[in-house]
């Protein structure tokens, strides 16, 4: 991924951190979200248990971890655009979109970065853990 593939909140990942998806990372996203569970009624009148099934299915929140890749010419563009990435994710919303699905938004919140790794100042890898709230609601703002 490169230019206009990623937006982050609003911004175009590439250019201003130099950050790409990993190529699972789409995936990630693309997984569907799992559904509340049913409710249910578990007697000791009755064998087994009763599930209401009425086609009302409500979709749960959702956990996603996502690779990234930071790339840079030098090391002070590096770490300048690493810290300037920092600072986006310590507003705690992190709304994810790529070219791939047209108004599609993944509306997530920060959690934690779980894995980075560094390779001589120019190139680096994470993954960052992320909830989305909703899933149902992944339409631009």
């Amino acid at each position: 991924m490169m230019k206009g593939e990623l937006t982050i909140n609003g911004l175009d990942a590439w250019e201003n951190w130099g950050i790409m998806l990993d190529g699972t990372s789409l995936s990630s996203l693309m997984t569907p979200a799992s559904v509340k569970d049913y409710p249910t009624n578990k007697s000791r009148l009755e064998n087994g248990t009763r599930y209401l099934v009425d086609g009302n299915v409500k979709t749960d929140e959702r956990d996603i971890s996502i690779k990234f890749q930071i790339v840079a010419d030098t090391k002070e563009k590096f770490y300048k655009n690493y810290e300037s990435f920092c600072e986006q994710l310590k507003t705690g919303k992190i709304n994810i979109s790529t070219k791939y699905q047209s108004g599609v938004v993944y509306k997530t919140l920060y959690r934690s970065c779980t894995q980075y790794q560094q390779y001589l100042g120019k190139v680096g890898k994470f993954t960052l853990r992320l909830t989305e709230p909703n899933p149902e609601d992944r339409t631009a703002e």
